[in-house]
């Protein structure tokens, strides 16, 4: 998470000297859709962003296109070649082979290794170029709000791939999504090698940012700001929104049989059981943001907060077990291993977790 400072004036005068002096820099600026990624001396305390699991081996994400895996459950991490260098901040992996990272700059890549190498598929210039052609064919043929979406489009994108994407899912090696800000939602149907425009099926008139993105079965739900959540309706082939009585910004969805959680600001944290049509509150009992979720069991979900802490939630009977490590620290994402065992990601690196 970005925090705001306040400048001083002198810290201004700094910036404004800076700025005046760019000409002379720009020729040191490397594009990040370029760039390979640089070499990391410890990787185990790295930033990272996201952590997930590719059959055996993990992989995690984070700050400057880092990429690093382990074979071991966690004990030790290798750093994987990364072709871009922009931040990196979720990836998915639909088997033990096929994976997509998202990040900054509208980055996409993919893997069908299991995670050894990857290949980038889209980026934010690319994007740009499909929606603007997207909403142009749309206008002339009349389509209702294409103007307006094409409105919003140029405004993305008038200084760049700035739009980041913050999540992705996918449902087999070929039908995913990705989501990211301003409305930002795309869909393959051939496992990332053409992309297609989803901002005109969400309900989704403000342009709210969605956060993130998950599915199980034929259940399909995007998390976003206002304690909205969107619902795939099959039928109409669009995202509904369903309003859970939340009014802040969820970060994290996971669907699970038959339902979903969401989670957020402050501890916040909702639930359904009926496909997504209605939502209840569960009480976790802090107050720190919480981040990433994924489902233990058929009804135990693990939750990292950012202040350190894991959360192991039984949502049959709504018990929330608050687990401290050893080693706190920022934690921005989970995965479950074996024997109740977990890894986490974040600002201060990796760092094993026991759920029990």
């Amino acid at each position: 998470m970005k925090t705001k400072k306040k400048h001083t004036g002198a810290a201004l005068c700094t910036v404004l000297v800076l700025l005046l002096s760019l000409p002379v820099i720009a020729s040191d600026f490397r594009d990040p859709l370029v760039t390979p990624a640089s070499l990391v001396g410890n990787v185990h305390n790295a930033h990272l962003t996201s952590v997930a699991a590719a059959g055996e081996r993990l992989v995690a994400v984070g700050a400057r296109g880092l990429i690093v895996s382990s074979t071991d459950d966690g004990e030790s991490w290798q750093q994987i070649e990364s072709p871009v260098s922009s931040d990196l901040l979720d990836l998915f992996f639909v088997d033990d082979r096929n994976g997509w990272i998202v990040g900054h700059d509208g980055v996409v890549m993919h893997s069908s290794d299991g995670g050894e190498r990857w290949v980038k598929q889209l980026d934010g210039r690319m994007t740009a170029d499909l929606l603007e052609e997207h909403f142009l064919n749309l206008a002339k043929k009349g389509e209702e709000n294409a103007e307006a979406y094409l409105e919003i489009v140029r405004l993305n994108y008038t200084d760049g791939p700035e739009q980041a994407l913050m999540d992705v899912w996918f449902a087999n090696e070929n039908e995913g999504f990705v989501v990211g800000t301003f409305g930002t939602i795309l869909a393959t149907r051939d496992g990332g090698k053409t992309w297609e425009s989803w901002m005109e099926r969400v309900d989704n008139p403000e342009v709210l940012h969605f956060m993130s993105v998950s599915g199980e079965g034929e259940n399909i739900f995007v998390a976003s700001e206002r304690g909205i959540v969107f619902r795939l309706d099959h039928e109409q082939q669009r995202f509904v929104a369903v309003h859970t009585g939340y009014t802040g910004s969820f970060f994290t969805v996971t669907a699970t049989q038959g339902g979903a959680i969401a989670a957020g600001l402050r501890g916040t944290l909702y639930a359904t059981r009926d496909d997504g049509h209605s939502w209840r509150a569960v009480s976790t009992g802090i107050q720190a943001a919480l981040t990433d979720s994924v489902v233990l069991d058929g009804h135990e979900v693990a939750l990292a907060s950012i202040d350190g802490r894991v959360l192991v939630v039984d949502l049959e009977n709504d018990t929330t077990n608050v687990i401290r490590p050893a080693r706190p620290g920022r934690f921005s994402s989970v995965v479950a291993l074996q024997d109740r065992r977990a890894v986490t990601v974040g600002f201060s690196g990796i760092r094993p977790v026991s759920l029990n």
